[in-house]
């Protein structure tokens, strides 16, 4: 079973691409933060993931009309390996979470210009298909997570 869930930060805005035949890919990264008490320490320390994520469709679409730096998301989705050959040649590996499900929770949305703070609860995994949520008070979406096409960068 190949399923991951994350909970955390967008670091940078969504970067909104679409490929040569229409077709949405939003790019963005997850910071995940994480605290631990080494041991012999008392003191708790903090440790922060950024995980790179890819979003398809719809959904991608929503991302890049919906979230920006610093909004606390929730996304659930998949572990996927892509190679990709560089312009000199050389080859390179990307692995990333494909999100099949985002949902905004704790923190900031864009909505005409201003930020203003909402909450939207993330659906239970188990659950075939979240509904919307009403306008205006954040997100809810499904996307494709599976498509033949090159992300286009």
């Amino acid at each position: 079973m190949n399923s991951v869930q994350l909970l955390g930060n967008l670091a940078r805005d969504p970067e909104i691409r679409f490929t040569k035949t229409g077709k949405a890919v939003a790019m963005f990264t997850v910071a995940c933060t994480t605290t631990y008490i080494p041991y012999g320490a008392t003191e708790p320390r903090e440790f922060t993931d950024f995980v790179p994520c890819v979003a398809w469709g719809n959904l991608a679409e929503t991302c890049g009309n919906n979230l920006a730096k610093g909004s606390r998301v929730f996304v659930e989705g998949r572990f996927n390996t892509r190679s990709y050959e560089t312009q000199d040649g050389q080859k390179r590996y990307r692995t990333e979470v494909v999100a099949n499900f985002v949902a905004q929770t704790m923190g900031t949305e864009r909505q005409n210009g201003t930020a203003s703070s909402s909450y939207t609860g993330a659906a239970q995994p188990s659950a075939p298909q979240p509904k919307p949520a009403a306008p205006g008070t954040g997100f809810d979406s499904m996307g494709s997570s599976t498509s033949d096409e090159e992300i286009p960068f």
